[in-house]
């Protein structure tokens, strides 16, 4: 097995049929589950060889911006209640808030070589709902694989409004069956009924590991396009079927695994400049690995994790402090604490944005110290942007020690970002500081370019974040 991983998208599940006989359910001690970046020659969403490494950062960065708004703009929607506080929320464009994808096995089929059948979903750290397109639907986005067969999976079991559910809306049922009407951000709206369905997935420990999972069937699909089943247009695969959720909220994957799995889930990212990653793994509970060495037990740092209930499904950290190389910049820590008075503010760690964010002030003291840095040996900034890069420099340095180091000072815990491809964007002329300027709800949005070369672990139930360097390796 390879050491890579990692996590990022949303979920949310439904449908209606007839109720079968009593599903089992095991929920697993321990699983991984294998993910493909979305530009990996593996992953369904694999844009072809023509992109080159400026290209696909351009195409990164408009992912992470995007990403911000669409969080920025889903507390503004739970604030206000516009949508009803149940809604699953997702990005602006479905290809644009996606990061990884997870091939995941749905029901139990007989007359098959195994007993359920494959699905590609979109793994999503900032929100908790789980749902598939499902057959009998009136209307679907377009997929290459037919619609979930749910009348055909015998542990396909919908949920009943009588069992009363806290899953289950009463004030949504048809026909007695837990029913779900999701409006999304862009304006997509998926509805259907919620059932209990064995999800399958591999596990280091026990092979293929089957388990229980509340989700949703879509019955109708509309105004998908034209980011989600409009591939086909340009001869492009729409293998995408739905979402993973894997949020701090209660139908999150990683919370419906149940207190065997311990609430806890980690990945390892390779940095950009290991090429295209063609497969990572995300483990959950005994699989988990930080702190298991090559013969040695790994050294790890830890941070509280916690949540705020204006704003469910994010994990926000305590960040107290930057550096740039030994330069500790004059940060103190209310500069980035959440203000809970206008809601505003914090550190959000989110492997569904591909690069980090800063609000403007943040951003413009960071980029003074990075000026400073090189200046002293002869770099200076250029006046032109690269993209959407506010802060380059030309000549590149000739030693890669050359480049500085960045540490977030979290409480009682330094994330030292010290190799150059987790701080800067390389080009062929010029180098960048590879963290984006935005103003946003958050003061900080972590990003996945910035975690690389580290395995991360998301202990939900306890309440902290644990991190160690580590060179991770793609998925053999």
């Amino acid at each position: 097995m390879g050491t890579s991983e990692n996590a990022l998208i949303v979920l949310t599940i439904f449908y209606v049929s007839l109720l079968r006989s009593t599903v089992i359910a095991i929920n697993p001690t321990g699983l991984t589950m294998k993910i493909f970046h979305r530009d990996s020659k593996n992953s369904p969403l694999y844009p072809g060889d023509h992109l080159t490494q400026e290209e696909r950062f351009h195409r990164l960065i408009q992912q992470s911006k995007a990403r911000a708004h669409y969080l920025g703009s889903k507390k503004m929607l739970n604030k206000t209640n516009t949508i009803n506080p149940d809604v699953a929320r997702l990005p602006l464009a479905y290809e644009v808030g996606s990061f990884y994808v997870a091939l995941v096995g749905i029901g139990t089929f007989d007359g098959l070589p195994q007993p359920f059948k494959n699905y590609y979903l979109v793994v999503d750290s900032g929100s908790d709902l789980i749902w598939t397109q499902c057959q009998g639907a009136v209307s679907y986005f377009h997929q290459e694989d037919p619609l979930y067969p749910d009348l055909l999976s015998t542990s396909f079991q919908p949920l009943l409004c009588r069992d009363r559910h806290p899953f289950c809306d009463p004030r949504k049922c048809v026909e007695g069956i837990c029913a779900y009407e999701e409006e999304y951000l862009s304006g997509s709206v998926t509805s259907g009924l919620l059932a209990k369905e064995i999800f399958t997935v591999n596990s280091d420990n026990d092979g293929l590991q089957p388990f229980e999972i509340i989700m949703g069937c879509g019955t109708k699909q509309e105004k998908f396009g034209p980011f989600i089943g409009q591939g086909f247009r340009s001869q492009k695969p729409d293998v995408i079927a739905g979402i993973l959720g894997m949020g701090s909220g209660p139908r999150s994957f990683i919370n419906q695994l149940g207190p065997a799995a311990e609430g806890k889930f980690e990945y390892c990212l390779p940095a950009y400049t290991a090429g295209v990653a063609s497969s990572t793994y995300l483990r959950f509970g005994l699989d988990v690995r930080l702190g298991v060495g090559e013969g040695q037990q790994q050294v790890y740092s830890s941070t509280p994790l916690f949540l705020q209930p204006d704003d469910p499904g994010v994990y926000f950290l305590h960040l107290e402090g930057i550096s740039i190389g030994r330069n500790r910049l004059p940060f103190q820590r209310p500069d980035f604490e959440y203000k809970a008075d206008t809601d505003r503010g914090g550190c959000v760690i989110d492997s569904g944005s591909p690069m980090t964010l800063m609000h403007r002030p943040i951003f413009d003291r960071v980029a003074e110290s990075v000026e400073a840095y090189f200046r002293d040996l002869d770099i200076h900034r250029v006046a032109r942007r690269r993209g959407y890069f506010d802060l380059c420099f030309s000549p590149k340095p000739t030693n890669v020690t050359y480049y500085p180091s960045m540490t977030f000072h979290f409480q009682d815990a330094d994330f030292v970002m010290d190799k150059s491809d987790t701080v800067f964007s390389i080009g062929d002329i010029d180098f960048c500081l590879g963290i984006l300027k935005l103003d946003s709800d958050y003061d900080v949005l972590f990003g996945a370019m910035q975690q690389a070369r580290k395995r991360i672990l998301h202990d939900v139930m306890g309440g902290t974040l644990s991190f160690a360097a580590e060179e991770c390796q793609l998925a053999s």
